[in-house]
């Protein structure tokens, strides 16, 4: 018996594979449910070329390695008897049906079995935020590593207990953080709900009392009042920028003048509305009505209005009612670090984590933990501080419930004291 496999159509991209089977003088031709890139077809070895550009390789030639089996034993089930194509067709079919059924996949497109193919499906056509897809690009990407570490294919089936212990300890030995970890483990049961509810399989291994998705309340700081006043006085000049080692040419000094204005007075409308990036970097004038900021959030589409603070009037009026452009989170990041270094927010900063499975303790300049997410927290811990009532923080923060909101607000110990300083049980005044 003598089998090999051939690419159906070599003038596509990406094409099925076939088998062409010689059997006593007999042929039979079987399409397979593999498909392969031509590109990466080696005719010679009659298997996929292993290169690094193509990591399905390894799995496509195992897969191969098994059809080959199957047939072998398919038409050796026979005997004596030579069947015919047909029969041999029909048996390979219904042998890859019942293997399908028994480890949960899908019997008419095999290829969306796979939680990967599922994932990045379901990433491509959902309508969720962009930042939702793009943390789901990121697990998706996590998964293919996984795949290629540990020579497997996942499919629904294999997404249990078994998958989430070994997972989340590779993870670990990576030293990511619990609370990295944990998203990406909720993006997982994520794919696995969505696809169950689409009907592709009935497995349940991802509901598992165990199969969590850790999290933990880290340290993160907030800027109090003086530190962001620090940031709205801040000049950016020439001088300035050089003796804190900007290039020297005129032309670029310039344009990071242009840039430092532009995310320092983003970054002051998020202080001052305790909105998202998602939010904040996206307002204009039509947000603005006599004395409210109004907006739909993007995370919890609800709308909510913030009264407008008085500096936020005075970076209105500076700017002539016109609004920064939009930008990515990431420069946005990038920026507001140099801002924060320029405005002297540089008092030695603790934060403590879990990484690698420990908890470590880190130590830096304060402005090195500014992120666009820190306005949020400095809004509502300012607005707080300065006696706002606590279910309005919670109305903006759009959190459900008041503890969380309480959590989420980053006030000492100290700082809650001096709050309280002119209270009426303090002072003995009614």
């Amino acid at each position: 018996m003598n089998i090999t496999f051939v690419p159906f159509d070599k003038k596509k991209e990406k094409t099925s594979l076939r088998a062409f089977v010689y059997h006593r003088g007999q042929e039979y031709r079987i399409s397979l449910g593999e498909s392969v890139p031509v590109k990466y077809w080696n005719e010679n070895k009659n298997r996929c070329k292993l290169v690094r550009e193509y990591p399905e390789g390894p799995f496509i030639n195992k897969n191969l390695d098994d059809i080959e089996k199957i047939i072998t034993d398919i038409i050796n089930f026979y005997g004596l008897v030579t069947p015919t194509e047909i029969q041999v067709r029909d048996d390979y079919k219904n042998y890859r049906k019942n293997m399908n059924v028994k480890v949960g996949g899908v019997i008419e497109n095999e290829e969306i079995q796979y939680l990967v193919n599922f994932a990045s499906k379901f990433k491509n056509e959902s309508d969720r935020s962009g930042s939702t897809k793009d943390h789901y690009g990121t697990t998706i990407n996590k998964l293919i590593e996984y795949q290629n570490k540990f020579n497997v294919k996942l499919r629904f089936y294999d997404i249990d207990m078994s998958f989430y212990n070994k997972f989340k300890k590779w993870m670990i030995e990576q030293n990511y953080s619990k609370n990295y970890i944990g998203a990406l483990i909720k993006d997982i049961k994520t794919f696995m709900n969505q696809s169950s509810d689409a009907g592709l399989h009935s497995f349940d291994g991802h509901k598992h009392k165990e199969f969590k998705s850790d999290k933990e309340d880290t340290d993160a700081i907030y800027l109090n009042t003086e530190e962001i006043e620090k940031i709205y006085n801040i000049e950016f000049t020439e001088e300035l920028l050089l003796n804190n080692g900007f290039a020297k040419k005129k032309n670029n000094l310039k344009r990071a003048i242009a840039s430092l204005n532009e995310e320092r007075d983003r970054f002051l409308i998020g202080c001052y509305t305790a909105l998202r990036h998602s939010d904040y970097s996206r307002i204009d004038i039509l947000n603005f009505n006599e004395d409210l900021v109004s907006v739909w959030t993007v995370k919890r589409d609800k709308k909510v209005y913030i009264p407008i603070h008085y500096r936020l009037r005075e970076i209105m009026r500076r700017r002539n009612n016109v609004l920064p452009a939009n930008i990515s989170e990431q420069k946005h990041n990038e920026h507001i670090k140099i801002i924060g270094r320029l405005a002297g927010i540089d008092s030695e900063t603790l934060l403590t984590k879990t990484r690698g499975g420990s908890r470590e303790n880190i130590i830096r300049k304060k402005y090195e933990f500014i992120t666009s997410h820190t306005c949020r927290r400095s809004g509502a811990s300012n607005m707080y501080l300065a006696g706002i009532d606590i279910k309005f923080i919670q109305d903006i923060l759009g959190h459900s419930k008041v503890e969380q909101t309480l959590k989420y607000i980053k006030v000492s110990a100290e700082d809650n004291a001096k709050r309280l300083q002119s209270h009426p049980y303090f002072t003995g005044e009614k």
